[in-house]
Parts: structure tokens; C-alpha cells; sequence
């Protein structure tokens, strides 16, 4: 729990620093020094040109016992779902109807999938990994940090609950 209030507040106080500078014309920084403070605001950019849609992290390359074959499946089926807008594939990476109902928004833009951030066990169990994506959309393209959370069911088996 204070983990996330920690996240909560960083991303907070973020998002007043962004909104209060004039950075329209700003790179996202690309190597994140202080795990805690990942989770950011997302930063918005009008240049559409360098925006190429797709997934650009090797996840076969990660080796970390937290990042298993089970979440490294999920993982690579949902933003292969996300990059070809397939609404079947999507679902069908979550654990549940119900989370996957719940994520329904994300579908419909454009996802460049660029670098893996982190694998950690959160407090509560759960194995977050966290991205750096690129989403273009009607408003432009927003630079985000997306953390996805695994669960491990009663059967012993991983699956996604939520990106947040």
C-alpha cells in the first residue's frame, strides 16, 4: 500500500510539473534513474512524423525469474493484440472477462512498444512489468509508462488483471 501511495503522489506531483512547463517541443527522457518514480503523467507531442507503430522490445532477451514463459506469453499476445487493434486477441489476453471489459478503451489507437522498464513482485504478489509506449491518437502521440499486473490463480497459472 505505500508503494502505491508513493507511486500516486510521484505521478501527481509529475503531472503539476508538466503541466506547469512549456514543453511542447520536449524529448521523453529515456532512462528512468529512480525506479518509484516510473509511473508518470503522459506527455503529449503534435510530431506525428517519428511515430512508427509496432513492438520494439526483444522480450525473449529479458531473463529474470519473475518474467516467466507464462507472463512473457500474456505480454507479447496483448500488445500484438494491441498494434493490430484485434479486439478477440485483447480479451483473450487477460485472466477474466471482466478485466479485459474493463481495458476495452485501449483499442482503437496506435501502440509503438519501445523499451521494458522493469519487472518487479509488488507487495502484494503480483509481477508488474513496466513499459515505455508510444499511443497515437486523434489528439496526437502520448509518451506513457504502462505497468501490467500478473496474478497468480489457484491453479498456479499467471494471468494479466490490469495495465494501469
Amino acid at each position: 500500500m505505500n508503494n502505491i501511495a508513493k507511486v500516486i503522489a510521484g505521478s501527481l506531483l509529475i503531472g503539476i510539473f508538466v503541466g506547469c512547463a512549456d514543453n511542447s517541443n520536449a524529448t521523453p527522457k529515456q532512462d528512468a534513474t529512480n525506479q518509484e518514480a516510473q509511473p508518470s503523467a503522459p506527455q503529449s507531442s503534435s510530431d506525428q512524423s517519428n511515430f512508427n507503430t509496432g513492438i520494439f522490445i526483444e522480450l525473449s532477451d529479458v531473463n529474470d525469474t519473475k518474467f516467466n514463459d507464462d507472463i512473457k506469453n500474456s505480454l507479447n499476445a496483448v500488445m500484438n493484440a494491441l498494434v493490430n487493434n484485434n479486439a478477440e486477441k485483447f480479451k483473450s489476453a487477460f485472466a477474466n472477462d471482466k478485466s479485459a471489459d474493463a481495458h476495452g478503451f485501449m483499442l482503437g489507437k496506435e501502440y509503438s512498444f519501445d523499451k521494458l522498464n522493469s519487472v518487479e513482485e509488488d507487495s502484494a504478489g503480483r509481477t508488474v512489468v513496466t513499459l515505455e509506449v508510444k499511443v497515437k491518437d486523434g489528439s496526437g502521440i502520448k509518451f506513457n509508462n504502462l505497468s501490467f499486473y500478473y496474478v497468480k490463480d489457484d491453479t498456479g497459472n499467471w494471468g494479466l488483471r490490469t495495465i494501469d
